[in-house]
């Protein structure tokens, strides 16, 4: 379902790379002949910009900034071991390397992990949810400094933003679920060994949402630049299909978030916290008559819509309820194996909700059955709700 809408907007990216100049190296008097050995410094920075971002935003917050740097150098039968940065100043890296000046590949990884140290950045294992940086250079120590070292966001950035107020409560999550690639290859920008992710925002205290306000922010190493993204938000769920996906990029999925949004689809979860709503007293209790099979509750033939309407608040979804179809007349599965079944026994006029296909209750709607508790002590609970 493409019930949040894409907003992708392309902004050009800013660079922040510092650079040294040769000159400023510290006992640099040595020639720069072919073969001769120099120690080289120079910086690498991280590129915050991301396209996508709102125009306004000149730099990322604090959660964005990496913590940590390496650097891998191929090239001129040199293989060296993942060195980690040796110190980070106002955001940039720094490294000292010892080389002859001709060309070698670097290559350059950041994030704000604490996994363990990459031992090749070819195969680098990303933890997902992490902010990460990769960058390739082709070029000789000498240019590096020179030019300095950008290094551009590995991930996709993914921003919710509601466009009705809502709120959550404490201990409330907000989840997002995509496929997420847990390899990365800096010697060719490459990812591999994809796995489904769910990323989870679990809100620490109560907290309201204004109309247009971010909610979340979530990062993924892509596997494809167009994929599936699940939503799950008052224990609702949502699908939206084609979410570009890709490295470097900011998206923001902007819809109705709140629970009234009728295209949100119930989970198991949801469903038993609206049963445990509409059909359980304070004390834990069920209502209704206790009797053979579940609770029972009577019910006016034409009252269905009272019926009609707490079934579709407990799924989350409009039901129409027929009184003249037999047997099975409704029933939903969910991605737990959660089972929530209606059937209808015309001859004795009974519905019965089981729930995975257990008798929990039954609602008479016969003539002769008036003695049971009113069905009223459920859908009042509705009508409560609503004022």
């Amino acid at each position: 379902m493409k019930q949040l809408t894409v907003i992708f907007t392309i902004l050009t990216a800013l660079l922040l790379a510092t650079s040294c100049s040769k000159e400023e190296l510290p006992g640099d008097e040595n020639t720069d002949e072919p073969g001769q050995m120099q120690t080289y410094t120079f910086t690498v920075s991280p590129d915050l910009t991301m396209e996508g971002d709102a125009e306004t935003r000149s730099e990322g917050t604090q959660e964005e900034m990496p913590t940590r740097c390496f650097m891998q150098i191929f090239g001129n039968n040199v293989s060296q071991d993942v060195q980690q940065s040796e110190s980070i100043e106002n955001g940039s890296f720094t490294f000292s390397v010892k080389l002859p000046n001709t060309t070698y590949t670097f290559l350059f990884w950041a994030d704000n992990g604490s996994g363990d140290t990459p031992t090749d950045l070819q195969e680098v294992q990303y933890t997902p949810g992490t902010v990460a940086f990769a960058a390739k250079v082709v070029n000789t120590p000498e240019n590096v400094i020179k030019s300095g070292v950008s290094l551009k966001h590995a991930v996709t950035k993914l921003s919710l933003k509601t466009t009705a107020a809502t709120s959550a409560s404490e201990g409330e999550s907000i989840k997002v679920t995509t496929t997420c690639a847990t390899t990365y290859n800096v010697a060719d920008l490459s990812v591999s060994s994809p796995s489904a992710y769910t990323a989870i925002k679990t809100f620490n205290a109560s907290t309201n949402f204004a109309a247009n306000e971010n909610i979340a922010t979530f990062y993924f190493l892509p596997q494809n630049e167009t994929q599936s993204v699940d939503v799950e938000f008052h224990l609702l769920k949502q699908s939206i299909e084609s979410v570009p996906l890709a490295a470097n990029t900011h998206v923001t999925l902007q819809g109705n978030l709140s629970e009234n949004n009728s295209k949100w689809g119930a989970t198991s979860e949801y469903v038993q916290k609206q049963i445990e709503h509409f059909f359980l007293k304070e004390d834990g209790n069920s209502k209704g008559t206790p009797g053979d099979g579940g609770n029972y509750f009577y019910l006016q033939r034409n009252d269905i819509d009272k019926f009609e309407s707490v079934i579709g608040a407990i799924l989350h979804e409009e039901v129409e309820i027929s009184l003249d179809k037999n047997l099975t007349i409704l029933e939903k599965e969910f991605e737990d194996g959660y089972i929530f079944t209606i059937s209808n026994n015309t001859t004795i006029e009974i519905l019965t909700i089981f729930i995975n296909y257990t008798s929990m209750y039954k609602i008479s709607y016969s003539s002769y059955d008036t003695g049971y508790d009113s069905f009223t002590i459920v859908s009042d609970v509705l009508e409560q709700s609503t004022k």
